[in-house]
C-alpha cells in the first residue's frame, strides 16, 4: 500500500461524481494525496476517494485540476 501524507495549505479541485453532497469545485485546507494520484476527502463519516484526471477545469481564467469519483470506504475508528 502507497504511503498516504497530507498537505498542508489551500488547494483547489474540482470533483466530477461522488456524493451529491459535495460541491463540485472544493478548496481543501488538509487533504490527505494517497500517492500524487489519488485525493481522499473525509465527508460525513466516509472517506470519499477521488483520482486526478490530469485535466483542468477552467474557472474564470484559472485552471484547476480534475479529480474524478473511484469509491468509498468506511471511516475507521
Amino acid at each position: 500500500m502507497p504511503d498516504v501524507e497530507t498537505v498542508s495549505g489551500s488547494v483547489s479541485v474540482f470533483l466530477r461524481g461522488g456524493p451529491p453532497t459535495l460541491p463540485e469545485l472544493f478548496r481543501i485546507v488538509d487533504a490527505v494525496v494517497a500517492d500524487s494520484a489519488r485525493l481522499v476527502i473525509a465527508h460525513r463519516g466516509r472517506n470519499e476517494h477521488f483520482a486526478f484526471t490530469g485535466k483542468f477545469q477552467d474557472l474564470e481564467g484559472v485552471a484547476v485540476p480534475v479529480a474524478e469519483w473511484a469509491y468509498s470506504t468506511a471511516i475507521a475508528e
